[in-house]
């Protein structure tokens, strides 16, 4: 009987092995291209592929650290709920699902498209779009995420920042009708419109542009010195703070 118990104890390893084994393969490995059918359906994407609109559709997608996911310049990405703690390359474009989320601590790039409904972004890692970003859900940079924009990032729903944000000369944040939240440091080389509701409690460097047709609210400083800030028709600004150098200028043409 002894013998007989000590003998079962090999094929449950080989049996736990090949589920550990087969679990692994599920998860992101180095980098994984998405450009057609067989890259989509194939693990670790196990998408589903459309053909005629090159479009690869995924409910639910892990990255793990040391991974990498490469959406290519001819694809739709359809995606439902996306963890990455690895990095994200998007050369196309990515629709996120009504009610989706990405949540991403890694490195994402973005020099193509990402389109969201009603989604969520929540970033705390290094968040770079060159390309074209535009939401009427959330997008929430935490206290250890970075945005950077070289691109657009076109907001009708709320974005909410605790961390870093920067705008680069070529770049342009649209709040348009939405709300705007800085708790931190926000640069703006670029420019900065707002028809919705901008609240600053953040230092604010701006060396760009900033044009209000809404209600900005500031508590804190906003660094206005090489900067312009313009207030245009119907657009409020209450300050509590400080704004130095160059004062708001309110213009209104009927």
């Amino acid at each position: 009987m002894t013998y007989m118990k000590k003998a079962l104890v090999l094929p449950v390893l080989v049996v736990m092995i090949s589920v550990l084994g087969f679990s692994a393969q599920n998860a992101m490995a180095l980098t994984t291209t998405v450009h057609d059918k067989v890259s989509c359906q194939t693990p670790p994407i196990s998408g589903v592929w459309n053909s005629i609109t090159s479009t690869c559709t995924v409910t639910t997608l892990v990255i793990g650290p040391g991974d990498k996911l490469v959406v290519a310049s001819n694809v739709n990405f359809n995606i439902g709920t996306v963890t990455s703690s690895g990095s994200i390359d998007n050369r196309g474009t990515i629709h996120i699902a009504s009610l989706g989320v990405i949540t991403t601590s890694g490195a994402f790039s973005n020099h193509g498209i990402i389109a969201s409904s009603s989604g969520t972004i929540t970033n705390s890692g290094p968040f770079k779009n060159f390309g074209v970003l535009t939401s009427s859900g959330t997008i929430t940079n935490g206290p250890t995420g970075v945005i950077q924009t070289s691109g657009s990032i076109t907001s009708s729903g709320v974005i909410t920042s605790s961390g870093a944000m920067q705008v680069n000369r070529t770049g342009i944040i649209i709040n348009n009708g939405g709300v705007l939240t800085n708790t931190l440091n926000m640069v703006n080389f670029g420019t900065i419109m707002t028809s919705g509701t901008f609240t600053n409690s953040g230092p604010v460097m701006n060396i760009g542009v900033i044009i209000n047709q809404g209600l900005i609210t500031n508590s804190n400083t906003i660094t206005n010195t090489f900067g312009s800030i313009f207030n245009l028709c119907g657009g409020t600004v209450t300050n509590s703070g400080t704004i130095s150098g160059h004062p708001v200028k309110n213009i209104c043409v009927a």
